[in-house]
């Protein structure tokens, strides 16, 4: 078995995560200086970091960070996981985890037999789009493809990043994209309907590296290039997030051998207190 060094990304202080064996690092930390979260947690604006850019670019902040101040630390073939404060990776596909037993059950080693290079979670199907969704969003999608009305199989991811983040957003960021992987990352977003969602995963520090440079350098000139569009709302807020998470899944299905594995997402009930 190989250790794995999990990491959990929170926004806000819940007591439970003090007990989880994690290293819990707070994003947008730069923001919340009022705030006060236990000594033994970490913040995204220690070190090199991105901080101050946490509302639009919302997990990137804490990506940023380890890449720049934590990976170092660890060989190439260690492994890293990444979770979110309501998502963690978990030893076997149970149903009845909550805070209570939490801790016993995420996944803290990668067995030696799996001969792969990264976990990721499910795919996520999206022709499961429903169709009042697609009315209510894509009118001029549907203007220039009407077929999609008729089989879901036609929403590709640059169709759906149209949808609910911004009409050609994700196709005008291509051009930004490094030579090496542009034409594959146009093919991937507009013939792929599916993706691996969430930036969620258990990954070898090898296998990461190359990740964050490619992203962080083309999520910069993104950045340059839609500077003065008005990131509002729940879809376009964090756009710089949304286009990376379909760079990562591009980018681990090209250059990873992956398997997908179980992680727990804990109900909102949980929430209700920071208990």
């Amino acid at each position: 078995m190989s250790f794995i060094h999990n990491y959990c990304i929170t926004g806000k202080y819940y007591e439970f995560l003090d007990y989880l064996n994690l290293n819990i690092v707070v994003t947008g930390a730069v923001a919340k200086k009022k705030q006060k979260f236990p000594a033994t947690w970490m913040k995204d604006n220690d070190g090199d970091n991105i901080s101050e850019k946490n509302k639009n670019f919302g997990r990137l902040t804490f990506h940023y960070w380890l890449w720049k101040n934590k990976l170092n630390l660890y060989k190439d073939d260690d492994w890293i996981g990444v979770n979110h404060y309501r998502r963690f990776w978990i030893k076997n596909n149970i149903s009845n985890i909550d805070k209570s037993n939490l801790t016993h059950n995420i996944l803290r080693k990668v067995p030696l037999d799996l001969d792969v290079g990264v976990l990721l979670p499910e795919k996520i199907n999206l022709g499961n789009l429903k169709l009042s969704k697609l009315l209510k969003h894509g009118l001029r999608n549907i203007l220039a493809q009407p077929k999609i009305l008729f089989s879901k199989k036609k929403i590709s991811i640059s169709l759906h990043f149209d949808l609910f983040h911004g009409y050609k957003l994700l196709s005008r960021s291509t051009k930004l994209i490094n030579e090496e992987d542009r034409s594959d990352f146009i093919s991937y977003i507009n013939e792929s309907t599916s993706f691996y969602p969430l930036e969620l995963f258990v990954s070898k520090k090898k296998n990461i590296l190359n990740l964050y440079e490619k992203t962080f350098e083309w999520i910069f000139r993104c950045e340059n290039e839609f500077k003065d569009l008005k990131l509002e709302g729940y879809g376009k807020e964090r756009l710089y997030d949304f286009l990376a998470e379909r760079f990562f899944s591009f980018y681990f299905e090209k250059y990873s051998k992956i398997k997908s594995w179980p992680y727990v997402l804990l109900k909102k009930k949980d929430f209700e207190s920071n208990v």
